[in-house]
């Protein structure tokens, strides 16, 4: 598929699928000798409740009740026994229609205390060890509501449905290419506005109506887009009176959602001709490609993502430009933006079908910061790359 105007329509994620899904999810409570797992989102990280019901809230706020006056609202939770019927609970009092016509889940209502609702269930189905993924997400007023209305039940955190949901299936798969393919139009529209002169914030839109043109209305995050010594904060928003300079360069991290599903790129653009580039920034980006390109040949299943950032770190130090690269060398996508596993120390050995990035980057303060980023899957004897936009400085050189 080339055309982006065919992306769409897609068949849906079948019941079936939802169903092996939670299946999954029990075998891994068993194999951890749990009773049941509480799946836990907010609006901003929606993925394991999503993944299992296809519901997630959109928003976060204050929210007043007569009884209670204000709390905070924002958040749903799933409850998956190993036996008996899930169910699904969202805080958020006026979406509960929305909830119950999107959730897989029988059982839906909306609360004013998750934490309270899921533990009194918990409590009525005899339950006594039971795991909260998203546990560092888990507020403590949910929590200790829900240990005293579930008395001398043990919760323990597990991260069982994340690792189930990272292996990833066709129809999931299917979805990450389309965004990678958005992804790569944003790119180059925001590359191909590149020139001296140009306006920092009006090349960044350029890419964010990429994005919203082809996929989702809502990205999967915030993107990244600055120029010059901008950039090299690694996390900086284009502002509106930065005129982007000849020799300058732009870095691009945008992030597409296609039927919910993130994708994410990165790439940088200069202002200007191949004169005008300087040798420090040509090192810094050629480094950068380096790095990329030496991960990429090492990825396959049962490398653990602690031996890559181990590669992408020699070839840094190979290049003389250790001192500024970012621990950070990739990490895991899907319904969120950033999953695991995360590059700094994880050992657990990548499985076939795990979708992550590889995102080496260089930050030099005061000068530019580097990131060239691709999505790939995990297969058993390398990898698929699913990102194409060219990786040159210049509409020329696409390296």
């Amino acid at each position: 598929m080339t055309d982006l105007q065919q992306l769409w329509p897609i068949d849906p994620i079948t019941d079936e699928e939802y169903r092996v899904r939670t299946d999954a999810v029990r075998k891994a409570a068993v194999a951890e000798s749990l009773d049941a797992i509480v799946a836990y989102s907010t609006s901003k990280i929606t993925a394991n409740v999503r993944y299992l019901t296809s519901y997630y809230t959109r928003f976060a706020g204050h929210q007043h009740t007569r009884e209670a006056g204000y709390y905070m609202f924002g958040a749903c939770a799933a409850l998956v026994p190993v036996d008996g019927e899930p169910l699904l609970r969202t805080d958020a009092l006026w979406d509960a229609i929305r909830a119950t016509e999107m959730s897989k889940y029988a059982d839906v209502a909306a609360s004013t205390s998750l934490g309270g609702d899921i533990g009194r269930v918990i409590a009525a189905r005899g339950l006594t060890r039971v795991g909260v993924d998203n546990w560092f997400l888990f507020p403590a007023a949910d929590y200790l509501a829900m240990i005293e209305a579930a008395p001398g039940v043990e919760f323990v955190p597990t991260l069982a449905i994340s690792h189930v949901r990272a292996v990833k299936s066709p129809a999931e798969l299917e979805r990450h290419r389309r965004a990678e393919m958005i992804a790569d139009a944003a790119a180059m529209a925001g590359m191909d506005a590149v020139v001296p002169g140009a306006n920092e914030y009006e090349v960044g839109l350029a890419a964010e109506v990429a994005l919203r043109q082809y996929g989702d209305l809502e990205t999967a995050g915030g993107c990244i887009i600055s120029a010059g010594p901008n950039s090299a904060t690694g996390s900086s928003l284009p502002v509106r009176d930065k005129t982007i300079e000849r020799g300058e360069w732009v870095l691009f991290d945008v992030l597409p959602k296609f039927d919910g599903y993130a994708g994410d790129i990165a790439r940088m653009r200069m202002a200007g001709d191949p004169d005008d580039l300087t040798p420090e920034l040509e090192h810094l980006h050629a480094a950068t490609v380096l790095m990329n390109a030496e991960v990429t040949n090492a990825v396959r299943a049962g490398v653990t993502a602690k031996e890559l950032n181990r590669v992408a770190t020699d070839v840094a130090e190979q290049e003389g430009v250790a001192e500024y690269k970012i621990d950070l060398v990739g990490h895991g996508v899907g319904l969120d933006i950033h999953d695991v596993p995360d590059y700094y120390y994880d050992d657990r050995p990548l499985r076939a079908n795990e979708v992550f990035t590889i995102e080496p980057c260089l930050l030099k303060p005061g000068v530019a910061g580097t990131r060239i980023e691709d999505v790939v899957v995990v297969q058993e004897d390398g990898c698929e790359v699913l990102t194409n936009a060219p990786r040159g400085l210049f509409a020329a050189v696409t390296v």
